[in-house]
């Protein structure tokens, strides 16, 4: 008896195994295209702000570190011939920073841009920096401080230029 219950039950797994299976492979070329706000307003002023703030080896410098951060005074990206300390960040650190902050909460990060940064106060970027959030760094900005300004301005499109060198100035 028991025999045949394990191999209805083997049979019945292989058979949801299958179809799961078969389901995912008409998928396999499909592509997501994410939102997010002004690449080159990122790379001019918010990479500098978070590489000093957040992006210290010990922190989004870190190799494990699912929003990963590179820059000249922390993690060196591998395509690179640098050292930490070393030369300025390269354009190749600065893209994969926009990279993987856009990406960290890509679903509501889209939905932000489609709604003119209206919903940034609900990202993971500008909740954990917060600390409203649980985040192992603590709240590393207060709301509307020049770090915060910083942040939530590129979400919404805005100049950022003053605010985030306000935030690096801040940080010396």
């Amino acid at each position: 008896m028991t025999s045949t219950v394990q191999r209805a039950a083997l049979v019945f797994l292989v058979a949801v195994c299958g179809g799961l299976a078969a389901s995912c492979r008409d998928n396999l070329d499909a592509t997501v295209i994410n939102k997010c706000p002004s690449q080159e307003v990122f790379e001019q002023s918010v990479s500098p702000f978070l590489e000093r703030r957040c992006g210290t080896l010990d922190c989004h410098g870190g190799i494990a570190r699912p929003m990963r951060l590179f820059g000249q005074l922390g993690l060196r990206h591998a395509g690179e011939d640098n050292v930490s300390g070393g030369k300025p960040t390269t354009t190749l650190e600065l893209s994969a920073n926009y990279t993987s902050v856009c990406n960290v909460d890509a679903e509501k990060m889209n939905e932000s841009v489609d709604d003119f940064g209206n919903q940034a106060e609900n990202l993971l970027l500008v909740t954990k920096a917060r600390g409203t959030e649980k985040h192992k760094g603590g709240k590393v900005v207060s709301e509307n401080d020049a770090g915060d300004r910083c942040l939530r301005g590129w979400l919404k499109g805005e100049d950022v230029t003053d605010a985030c060198q306000e935030a690096v100035d801040q940080l010396d």
